[in-house]
């Protein structure tokens, strides 16, 4: 009659050990998928950002130049 009693503390203590277990695990892998989630989207804005810093670059030294090689067309 002992192993029963052993046999129902071990089914009523494996959940009771379990549950907290996993509820740390769920909030480690929430928390990395959410940095991890915001890292990619920095890296995303910051893409973009460098990709029109250099379009607005391209397009000041192109203004820039456009005057100067008319300039030096009509005195040719």
């Amino acid at each position: 009659m002992e192993w029963y009693f052993v046999l129902i503390a071990v089914v009523l203590g494996v959940p009771i050990i379990l549950f907290p277990v996993a509820l740390v695990w769920y909030l480690n892998v929430s928390g990395l998928y959410q940095v991890l989630r915001d890292v990619r989207q920095r890296q995303r804005r910051r893409a973009e950002a460098l990709k029109e810093a250099e379009r607005l670059i391209q397009a000041k030294t192109t203004a820039a130049t456009a005057p100067e090689q008319g300039a030096l067309a009509g005195k040719g």
